[in-house]
């Protein structure tokens, strides 16, 4: 997670040659030019020694870093870089076919006056990489693609060196870079790749210990959308925002494996974990940020011979998570979410085991599904350090929305919805927290028998089992169906709780 921090998103694509602001104009210069004003316009350090011959732009040495808060960063170097004209209105960029990159991460530790650095140097080699710029200085375009790049670790440094061994290559990559140069910048791209392939082994620093993971990912492709307004510093991230900043993008792939190994003391763990399709999205700009991931047909697998149960294998049909959440002070309520999507997981007979040996618990799939929207008002930016520190959450509840919510397990099945106001006016009534008015409705089927098997199972006491059904029937009505219940939990604006129309507060 550090090292994803330590670059920056100019870096991590420069490290593939691929999103440089390569640019086209009638000139390489302009090219040339548009590099360095998008560096320097990202906050960013890029030099080189230019040398003019005929149609060709020669940068020597070029150097490019870039630093984050932390005092971390990413350095990049080129041999040389030529831009050659092409003599249709279009230049094209010629690499070297590997060059270095190096990454330090800097991370504070309690009781030591300096940073933990640890550095990683990486090369980065391009097999048959092709370029081509095309457009105007004001709207600049670079096309590429490469059957083969490759991201090798070279060394590892620190205070407690590791012996690594790790590389990731992408197959068959092409893709698209636009920049449009106005009072707001604009940045598009585009990226598919056939398959990306990765491998890891490692040497513990415990004798008798070695770690290892392959994986492949196939199908990926990529787009993003980021506009940045100008004469801003990148890192007053509140004034980015208010001035129309916004990030947009979204990552899809395809099948999707990993295989990992430990041998420690001569116990040899492996697990495996697979994925059939996924996707990851994201949008920062406005008032803050939203986040989103899915996975279709997710497969996993264990084997331990220390464990209680060696093997372990679980699968589930769909998984996804999503948030929103607002970031900058604003006049009006911001939106917020959050989403949970675990359908049908399934784990193997021998896990179950462990708990319902008797098998007497249904082993139906489980699920669990969580959809929550709101809006809230924030006091003070999330972006502002002294906010991070403080104890309390500089923020107005307005409103909750239960969308979905749904908990199936073992032959239960728990679901409700509802929606929420909040008078933040009012935080006497409720002690502190502002008086909420609304309603949620709930239905519960199976609980019943659920309950009935486990006090068989010796899990839960006879006593507290009735406890739980007399609490139930205080809360709850019969339904519609069978060892069904269902409960309608209504606030009244004058602060009474009432479930089913029978007062509780």
């Amino acid at each position: 997670m550090t090292l994803l921090k330590s670059a920056s998103a100019l870096a991590i694509a420069t490290s593939f040659g691929i999103a440089l602001p390569a640019a086209a104009d009638v000139t390489a210069d302009e090219v040339w030019s548009s590099w360095q004003a998008l560096a320097e316009g990202s906050g960013q350090s890029m030099s080189g020694t230019e040398n003019r011959s005929g149609d060709r732009l020669i940068v020597e040495n070029l150097q490019l870093s870039a630093a984050d808060n932390d005092g971390g960063s990413v350095r990049i170097g080129f041999d040389r870089v030529v831009f050659v004209e092409r003599g249709d209105g279009s230049v094209a960029i010629e690499f070297p076919k590997s060059y270095p990159m190096t990454v330090e991460i800097r991370s504070a530790e309690p009781g030591r006056p300096e940073d933990k650095v640890t550095e990683l140097d990486f090369t980065v080699t391009q097999r048959d990489f092709e370029m081509i710029a095309s457009g105007t200085p004001k709207a600049l375009v670079q096309e590429f693609e490469s059957p083969e790049v490759t991201l090798t670790l070279d060394r590892v440094s620190g205070e407690q060196p590791a012996d690594i061994e790790a590389s990731m290559t992408l197959d068959g990559m092409s893709g698209r870079y636009t920049q449009t140069q106005a009072e707001t910048r604009l940045f598009e791209s585009d990226l598919a790749i056939d398959r990306v392939r990765f491998d890891l082994a490692m040497d513990g620093r415990a004798e008798d210990t070695q770690v290892k993971l392959v994986g492949t990912v196939h199908d990926v492709t990529s787009n993003s959308d980021s506009r940045m307004p100008t004469g801003i510093d990148p890192n007053e991230f509140a004034r980015m925002l208010r001035a129309g900043f916004n990030s947009q993008g979204e990552l899809k792939h395809g099948a999707m494996a990993y295989a990992f190994d430990l041998v420690e003391d001569g116990n040899k763990t492996h697990a495996e974990l697979s994925v059939n399709s996924g996707r990851i999205g994201f949008n920062l700009g406005g008032t803050g940020v939203s986040y989103e991931t899915s996975g279709e047909d997710t497969r996993f697998s264990l084997y331990d011979p220390q464990l209680p149960v060696p093997r372990i294998e679980a699968q589930m049909a769909e998984s996804g998570m999503r948030f929103e959440m607002p970031l900058i002070k604003a006049d009006e309520p911001s939106d917020f979410g959050l989403g949970i999507r675990l359908r049908d997981l399934t784990v193997n007979d021998e896990v179950w085991a462990l708990f319902d040996p008797k098998e007497q618990l249904p082993r139906d799939p489980a699920t669990l599904l969580v959809d929550l929207e709101g809006k809230a008002q924030l006091l003070a930016d999330f972006t502002d350090a002294d906010m991070t520190q403080s104890d309390g959450i500089p923020a107005e509840l307005e409103a909750l929305n239960v969308k979905e919510m749904q908990l199936k397990l073992a032959g239960a099945d728990l679901a409700g919805s509802g929606e929420f106001t909040f008078d933040n006016s009012d935080k006497v009534t409720f002690d502190g927290m502002p008086r909420p008015e609304g309603n949620l409705s709930l239905r519960l089927a199976g609980a019943n028998s659920l309950m009935d098997k486990l006090v068989a199972m010796g899990l839960v006491p006879e006593d507290q089992a009735m406890g739980l059904r007399m609490m139930m029937g205080m809360f709850a009505r019969p339904g519609d169906g069978p060892d069904t219940m269902v409960s309608d939990i209504t606030v009244t604006e004058e602060g009474q709780v009432l479930a089913n129309g029978q007062r509780l507060r």
